[in-house]
């Protein structure tokens, strides 16, 4: 299996599109507000790491929120891009990038109950915009859970229309366009 890290680095964060040292930053705010220091990296369709993110995916969304293995592995994975975040060697956070004509669209991100609001969640997110970024995408949106929408506004996104029911739960569209 390739060695991911290489990616962790050229994924660079970027704050007003100028490139900062991420090992460094990253780093002394973990350990400066106590934050668990994971690693997000891509999974690809078929790995291991892919397979351990699903894995993750059932328990958050199937065994802790009641939703459909249909609904769930909804036939879209194999077109998809897909990051995970490794904490002492565990997946410990997923999502998947689609990308679609008008924009990318985040989706299926969980952390493990444990962690979140640990900043894994934070740290694989903003991989998965620096990701989407370096492939020339701007407009992104994505369909958040309600009570997890001040979570995606602290990275820009707005939300847009009004709630509405998914897996028997309310979300509400959001984008950074």
């Amino acid at each position: 299996m390739p060695c991911w890290l290489p990616v962790f680095f050229i994924l660079a964060n970027t704050v007003s599109g100028k490139p900062r040292n991420l090992w460094r930053s990253r780093v002394l705010r973990c350990a400066w507000n106590n934050v668990f220091m994971s690693l997000p990296m891509l999974a690809p369709v078929g790995s291991d790491l892919y397979r351990l993110g699903c894995q993750l995916r059932c328990t958050v969304f199937m065994d802790e929120q009641g939703v459909s293995e249909a609904e769930e592995f909804d036939g879209k994975d194999d077109g998809a891009t897909h990051m995970v975040s490794l904490l002492h060697g565990n997946v410990v956070g997923v999502l998947r990038i689609l990308w679609l004509p008008q924009h990318a669209k985040v989706g299926r991100f969980a952390v493990q109950r444990e962690l979140r609001g640990q900043g894994v969640g934070r740290q694989l997110f903003q991989s998965c915009l620096d990701h989407i970024k370096s492939r020339s995408v701007e407009r992104i949106m994505l369909e958040a859970q309600v009570d997890s929408i001040h979570f995606y506004q602290y990275f820009g996104f707005q939300a847009y229309g009004g709630d509405y029911l998914d897996a028997g739960m309310l979300h509400r569209a959001m984008k950074n366009y």
